[in-house]
């Protein structure tokens, strides 16, 4: 799996003002600001505070002057005066992958582009391949009302961070039933992520050697799992899917960590193994040959 990040470049933005009132969270909120000068209907506006988990990035409706107003489709979160808002030339990234840095590059419509720009995330838009064609990547910008897209000749190729991250945003996302929920962020889903992995390494550091020198799709299957049980029992409590999930994978790691089953690598054969795992450490053993340098008067 390769991890893209795309940082949010300041071309993309333009006016700038603040809430002159506080705002509530709703459908079709008018958000009172101190100058609508600039603002359009149909543009994106960046409500918060760019990279706190409160920003929320919306679609303008409507746009009125004297005193100015600015009315969103949705308010996904409360807003208290004096918040900034910002608008946006693009609401969304879209992600291309390559062969090589001055091929041609294909859109990756199978791992999630267009990404909607993560404002509530301040290293910008995380994007993670899961395929193994690709080795060169483009991050361009784009807006879905008016279809207007960056050139693909101005991005930078980059190659991906090569990370050894057990399941994709993405995979979870579907797993957990989000995968059109907008309102559940991948920065939230990103520290379920890491809490699974944690549980995950806890679990078969006894076992492997870690990191692993490479992740079987047993391993992100647990990932997925856990990773969207935490989420869905976050949600719901108790009775939900989650505990069913979280259920499912403890019982799997278990099976791990007892040996009854084995993590492969795409050769079929086993990872790295803890080379001591099982095995009692004493003096003397059968590599000392030398005198013992105690006996069974000795007192300590």
């Amino acid at each position: 799996m390769r991890t893209l990040l795309a940082v949010t470049e300041p071309f993309i933005k333009t006016e700038v003002t603040r809430l002159s009132a506080d705002a509530a969270a709703g459908s079709s909120v008018t958000l009172a600001v101190e100058s609508s000068d600039g603002f359009s209907e149909s543009a994106y506006v960046v409500i918060g505070r760019e990279g706190s988990e409160l920003a929320e990035l919306q679609q303008i409706t409507e746009v009125v002057g004297g005193p100015s107003q600015v009315t969103v489709g949705t308010l996904k979160f409360n807003h208290q005066k004096g918040e900034p808002v910002t608008l946006y030339r693009f609401n969304q990234r879209k992600f291309y992958g390559s062969t090589s840095a001055d091929g041609s590059y294909l859109e990756l419509t199978s791992d999630g582009s267009p990404k909607d720009i993560q404002v509530d995330d301040p290293q910008g838009t995380v994007f993670e391949y899961t395929g193994s064609t690709a080795t060169y990547f483009k991050a361009t910008y784009y807006n879905s009302a008016t279809g207007d897209e960056t050139a693909i000749g101005d991005s930078e190729a980059a190659l991906a961070d090569e990370t050894k991250r057990y399941a994709s945003l993405w995979a979870i996302r579907k797993h957990a039933g989000l995968a059109g929920n907008p309102l559940y962020s991948d920065f939230r889903m990103e520290m379920k992520r890491k809490q699974a992995e944690n549980e995950i390494n806890s679990a078969i550091v006894s076992r492997y050697t870690l990191p692993l020198s490479e992740v079987p799709p047993l391993l992100s299957y647990i990932c997925e799992l856990m990773t969207a049980g935490y989420i869905d029992y976050e949600e719901f409590g108790k009775d939900s899917e989650g505990v069913k999930w979280l259920g499912e994978a403890r019982a799997l790691l278990k099976a791990i960590q007892i040996g009854r089953q084995l993590l492969l690598g795409a050769d079929g054969a086993e990872l790295g193994r803890q080379t001591d795992t099982g095995v009692l450490a004493g003096y003397p053993d059968d590599e000392d040959t030398d005198e013992a340098h105690f006996s069974m008067s000795d007192r300590f």
